[in-house]
């Protein structure tokens, strides 16, 4: 298909590298590019950017004339001088105010970034190979980015319910690569092993994420994707990888009082629950994407050390 892509979150990690990515295949004749901030990578000539928050009523006349659009605006860190008012603005009113704007413009296809955050936290805790009919979460809090991925997408579905667009959500699990240093950083500066556990995790490379949209772009691919590697590492062998030599063993209670000491008052963007987060300890299945013919190219191990 031709294809006029309209990009939200341009400037941010994952809706920067999914639009380089999208600019260079031939099918995609332009882009428009939207943030509410500058980006600081240059695109090609093909994307043509635009300041503006995706909460703003003059989205839909901007959406005009695109095909295909790609949500991928939203507040992941969460610091405390933001409200929770104004994240669950961004996050969900935001995510309305697109879906309707597509919806009136009639696109063919809407392309939602979502995450592995969407599975219930509480029933995920444990398994392995979760796949996309796995329950999703509730309304919580604390888990306040999993409640929100839940959220957007429940708010997609019900906007698109009626409607002939094409909707994919793509649930990436974390993504790392040369674009994004500062998770091997944040991994460094707060590593620990926590009590008796030594939890999975899984690695994403952006590249294989990028080829998940171009995937959706290219064929039909309604419902939600998990974009997953193939294997998992263990908390201790992440640490090695990122060169930490020395690893302070605490308690999950303790770990989880410090990081809200630092949220609360000393301004860190990293709220509690990713401690928790950690300890959920679940891997996914991209069983349903492969069969679409997309393959990772990366595995944990080298997606995390292409962000060395």
């Amino acid at each position: 298909m031709r294809a006029c892509v309209f990009v939200t979150g341009a400037s941010g990690y994952v809706g920067g590298v999914v639009t380089e990515h999208l600019a260079r295949l031939p099918e995609v004749e332009r882009i428009t590019a939207v943030d509410r901030s500058r980006p600081s990578r240059s695109f090609s000539a093909k994307v043509c950017f635009r300041e503006m928050d995706i909460r703003s009523p003059s989205l839909s006349s901007l959406m005009a004339g695109h095909n295909v659009v790609v949500h991928a605006a939203a507040v992941v860190l969460w610091s405390r001088s933001m409200s929770e008012q104004t994240r669950d603005d961004i996050n969900l009113n935001g995510t309305r105010n697109v879906a309707l704007a597509a919806l009136a413009n009639r696109v063919e296809r809407f392309l939602q970034t979502s995450s592995m955050a969407v599975y219930d936290p509480y029933l995920a805790r444990g398994q392995s190979g979760v796949t996309e009919d796995f329950p999703m979460g509730k309304e919580d809090r604390f888990f306040y980015y999993w409640s929100n991925k839940a959220a957007a997408e429940r708010i997609v579905a019900e906007v698109f319910a009626e409607s002939s667009t094409l909707v994919t959500c793509l649930r990436p699990i974390y993504i790392v690569g040369p674009h994004n240093r500062a998770t091997v950083s944040g991994l460094r500066d707060n590593a620990i092993n926590f009590l008796g556990h030594d939890p999975r995790r899984q690695f994403v490379h952006e590249d294989d994420v990028a080829s998940a949209f171009c995937q959706a772009l290219r064929f039909e691919m309604p419902g939600a994707y998990n974009v997953v590697p193939d294997d998992f590492l263990r908390m201790s062998e992440v640490w090695r990888l990122v060169g930490v030599r020395s690893v302070r063993t605490v308690p999950a209670w303790l770990a989880r009082s410090i990081t809200a000491f630092r949220w609360r008052f000393l301004g860190s963007p990293v709220h509690p629950s990713w401690v928790q987060d950690i300890l959920v300890d679940f891997t996914g299945s991209s069983a349903k994407l492969k069969s679409t013919g997309w393959s990772p190219r990366y595995n944990s191990a080298e997606a995390l050390r292409s962000a060395l």
